[in-house]
């Protein structure tokens, strides 16, 4: 049956997975191909045939899902909303909210800094549009999170007309727990504390936790699986303390927690716990033998039924990897003799061997000093969340006797969080990844309990699986390694070019934003250059001076180790304090597998004229890069380019049908931010490049040209809705 299970939910995972991949793919081909080894399989009574059932299923339910659900831009006149869950982030607040028109009726997400309740009614002319996404390889896409929770469109009002509050009576219950706790801790704690407790019990990102998420305890600020655990553990001790009968008060505890998860909309990780519990009071009431591996497959399979997009939730990932750790992995670890810190050590290690492959996936880092930061916070997590549990159940009853519980908890949460603070700073124990595939993270965790799950008699075929495993993985690396490509980063409006030279890096502009509103380094181009695994940058070619090109380069030096910096001598005087290199026309610098020659060195003509102009010549292909430079200086070069990165990003300055009949490329770049306020690219210049492959960050994202086996050019946005 585990067998079974498993195989089904492996084939779920393959489900959501190739549907991620393939989007556009018919259902009738993916029904063709995989009903073909499903029969074969039953034919044969193998077991196999549960995989193939089980990428069936999600691949179609996810298809008719999207289908169904995935709305187009519209705009829709008086048009009645609900508010169904309400967070607040920095000075504004996130609603998910029910949309009806009719017989239209969708779930959608809501940015406004306008104070709203949950269950509020009002009506108010919306547009609707798709949410956004990422555009780059490996970073962070909210289209996807919202897809987990069943939500594909985003809203936005015109001064709402309220009709009325208190309409819905279990939405006014969620309110009021939400007002309630937000109440007792902000008028009874620190901020700094009340944010946390906040958070925990919410689900609210109001405190910065990158300290945590270093040392690898978001599970104790996510609303997680081990807050619902000490939940029913503590309503059970309340229960025995007053001589309730154990099976009243499982019943007890399962039905509170039930109401907690409705009151915070049921994240994956509390359906894990309840369901987990049901299943196990069922078994105790049927006096049953209890498999939590069983139970485990088999829920995690069933939301995947219900939802296949939860793949995309870190919380459903993480919640079930955790509990898959604990116990599959702390048996081979706990002491045959009780010892509490051996014990607590033990658990400790089980979860965080389960968890590092998806923590490497979605944080690129480990820090070895997360076991011991578990081991010292746990314990203070766990007294700190008794105390919560207390104070929000019997403050109303007895707010002023509890008021000394208040001062311990603030102590308890201040020093939890100036542990994390004190253990992140050493930095001996922190080890950088490139992120790895979902594919590979989900092989290395079954990798680990496999090798950690098989008997002594079997140590040599564990041995020739983990070589095996390691030759893999290895091959994939060195493969990775001898990559030779070029990049057009989507980095909104501005440049940001990388060449990737087998394990050499180099960047032509490293973009920047015009103003404060969005960070383009913080959200994209450092984030991205670390999903990569670079440590260090062989050198940076800055072709001018303008914020969309220059601003982010602070923040590339302080992040990796850059050789070289170069630029032309009429930009040298505000880039001087980087030790930049001045490059002039007709210098030429060959760096490994790529040539650099410089065709123009600026003029003091005007910001723009002060371009560097750069051919790169990658295996006898030359990419032709002006920066910002105007047509009446393009006009006066004689060179030919296969690839032409437009300058001045498209602008009507550049680009002149004379100008590109005289490169004559093959291919034509644009980097330029989406719905930019400068018109980029100009509908002329579009026009002078008809006849020629037009690759654009607006419609592309990404766009990488690979020479490592020939040319391939490969845009990472493909016209689905997830990519």
């Amino acid at each position: 049956m585990r067998k079974n299970l498993f195989l089904f939910l492996m084939g779920l995972l393959a489900g959501a997975g190739l549907f991620i991949t393939y989007e556009n793919l018919p259902i009738f081909i993916v029904l063709l191909l995989g009903s073909i080894p499903a029969c074969f399989a039953s034919y044969k009574k193998s077991s196999l045939g549960y995989f193939f059932v089980g990428l069936i299923l999600c691949f179609s339910i996810s298809s008719i899902s999207l289908k169904k659900e995935r709305i187009t831009c519209k705009k829709i006149d008086k048009c009645h909303l609900t508010i169904l869950e309400k967070r607040k982030e920095d000075d504004s607040f996130r609603y998910f909210v029910r949309i009806n028109k009719g017989k239209f009726s969708a779930k959608s997400v809501l940015f406004t800094n306008k104070d709203l309740h949950i269950g509020d009614d009002f009506y108010s002319d919306i547009k609707i549009k798709e949410p956004r996404t990422n555009t780059n390889p490996n970073l962070f896409s909210y289209r996807k999170y919202l897809a987990s929770k069943k939500i594909f469109s985003q809203v936005e009002i015109k001064a709402p007309k309220r009709l009325y509050r208190g309409g819905h009576f279990f939405l006014g219950l969620r309110n009021s727990f939400y007002t309630y706790i937000h109440r007792i801790f902000e008028k009874n704690l620190t901020k700094r504390a009340s944010d946390f407790v906040i958070s925990v019990l919410l689900g609210e990102n109001l405190i910065e936790n990158t300290d945590i998420k270093d040392l690898g305890l978001s599970h104790i600020l996510a609303v997680s699986g081990l807050h619902m655990d000490l939940l029913v553990a503590f309503i059970l001790f309340v229960c025995n303390r007053l001589n309730i009968n154990y099976k009243y008060g499982y019943a007890l505890a399962l039905g509170l927690a039930f109401c907690y998860g409705y009151l915070i909309a049921f994240p994956f990780s509390i359906l894990r716990v309840i369901g987990l519990n049901l299943i196990g009071f069922m078994a105790f009431l049927l006096k049953k033998p209890f498999d939590k591996i069983k139970a485990l497959l088999f829920l995690s399979s069933l939301i995947l039924l219900v939802n296949p997009f939860a793949l995309f939730n870190a919380g459903f990932i993480l919640s079930f990897a955790a509990s898959f750790g604990v116990y599959l992995i702390y048996p081979k670890f706990r002491s045959k003799r009780k010892s509490y810190t051996r014990d607590s050590l033990a658990f400790t290690v089980s979860i965080q061997l389960g968890l590092s492959p998806f923590i490497i996936f979605y944080y690129g880092r480990i820090n070895l000093l997360s076991i011991l930061a578990n081991f010292l916070i746990l314990p203070i997590f766990t007294l700190a969340m008794y105390i919560i549990f207390a104070l929000v159940f019997f403050y109303p009853l007895l707010g002023k006797i509890l008021g000394m519980f208040f001062g311990i908890l603030d102590f308890l949460v201040n020093s939890l969080l100036n542990i994390t603070i004190l253990l992140n700073k050493i930095s001996l124990f922190k080890f950088d990844f490139a992120k790895p595939s979902m594919i590979l993270a989900i092989y290395a965790f079954l990798l680990i309990i496999f090798l950690l799950n098989t008997n002594k008699r079997d140590l040599k075929k564990k041995a020739n699986i983990f070589l095996l495993s390691a030759s893999l993985i290895l091959a994939s690396l060195i493969n990775e390694s001898r990559e030779l490509s070029y990049q057009m980063i989507d980095i909104g409006q501005g440049d940001a070019f990388m060449i990737k030279d087998g394990t050499n890096y180099y960047l032509i502009d490293v973009g920047g934003p015009k103003d404060k509103i969005y960070d383009s380094g913080e959200k994209i181009l450092i984030p991205y250059l670390k999903s990569l695994g670079i440590r260090k940058i062989k050198a940076i070619f800055i072709t001018h001076e303008d914020k969309d090109h220059v601003g982010n380069l602070d923040m590339v030096c302080d992040n990796f180790k850059v050789e070289h910096i170069f630029t032309d001598q009429l930009n040298y005087e505000g880039l001087k304090k980087y030790k930049v290199k001045i490059l002039k026309k007709g210098d030429r610098l060959k760096l490994n597998s790529v040539l650099f020659d410089c065709i123009f060195d600026g003029d003091e003509s005007s910001e723009n004229a002060n371009s560097l102009g750069l051919l790169i010549d990658i295996r006898g292909i030359k990419i032709l890069s002006m920066g910002d430079l105007p047509g009446e200086f393009e006009d006066k070069l004689d060179t030919r380019a296969d690839i032409l990165k437009l300058s001045h990003h498209g602008s009507k300055t550049s680009s002149s049908r004379a100008f590109i009949e005289k490169v004559n490329p093959k291919i034509v770049l644009i980097s330029a931010g989406r719905n930019n306020s400068y018109g980029h690219p100009n509908k002329e210049v579009l026009e002078n490049v008809y006849d020629r492959k037009i690759y654009n960050t607006q419609t592309d994202g990404l766009v990488k040209m690979d020479f490592s086996h020939g040319f391939k050019v490969e845009k990472f946005l493909k016209g689905g809705y997830f990519r």
